[in-house]
């Protein structure tokens, strides 16, 4: 069976978004399972240095891109949140402890999570807005705020961020397929090819 596409990414990352909403047709395609990863992406940061958009310039630049390639993948009403960027901790804690009962449904988690961050300019942060979004799944309010303070669902969402830094992953999304790295929303044509062909 071939291997899984390993999807890195952080809730608060706009090519991270873009990217949830393409990755399933690629999949689909190649005939390939995803791995849905969430993680950190400040404890990369801090780990290896920089702070993305620190300079002005930069920042004007990155926010007429980050909606620019939202309308160019077709979502039109991707929006810069007021708080961004959010913590990404609430909706990640969420995320493991759902995929302790059904991957499946920690995979649609993220993607409304995602949505309902970069749509609706809802803040996921706020753990009763992430905790909001698994209700709309079928979950129990006081079962989720629950699971996502159990020490064992931080305690994953700690090893993953530890796991991704450790297997060289430093931005979101940040795809890993048959021990290829790709980097990057604009990289998913990339990916598709290098599926399609076995490399290039």
């Amino acid at each position: 069976m071939p291997g899984a596409i390993e999807f890195f990414f952080d809730f608060s990352s706009p090519y991270g978004f873009v990217a949830s909403t393409l990755i399933d047709q690629i999949a689909e395609r190649h005939g390939r399972e995803i791995e849905w990863r969430p993680f950190l992406i400040g404890a990369v940061y801090k780990e290896h240095g920089g702070v993305p958009l620190e300079h002005p310039l930069k920042r004007e630049y990155a926010i007429k891109d980050f909606l620019r390639t939202g309308r160019f993948n077709g979502l039109t009403d991707m929006q810069l949140p007021a708080n961004f960027p959010a913590s990404p901790v609430p909706p990640s804690r969420v995320f493991y402890w759902i995929e302790g009962q059904d991957k499946a449904k920690a995979a649609e988690f993220a993607k409304a999570a995602y949505r309902k961050y970069w749509i609706d300019g809802r803040d996921t942060a706020d753990p009763l807005v992430a905790v909001g979004v698994a209700q709309g799944l079928g979950y129990a309010p006081e079962d989720v705020m629950a699971g996502a303070q159990d020490d064992a669902v931080k305690g994953r969402l700690r090893q993953e961020t530890g796991d991704a830094m450790a297997r060289g992953v430093f931005g979101s999304p940040y795809i890993i397929v048959d021990e290829e790295p790709f980097w990057g929303g604009d990289r998913l044509a990339h990916l598709d090819r290098w599926l399609e062909t076995g490399g290039f």
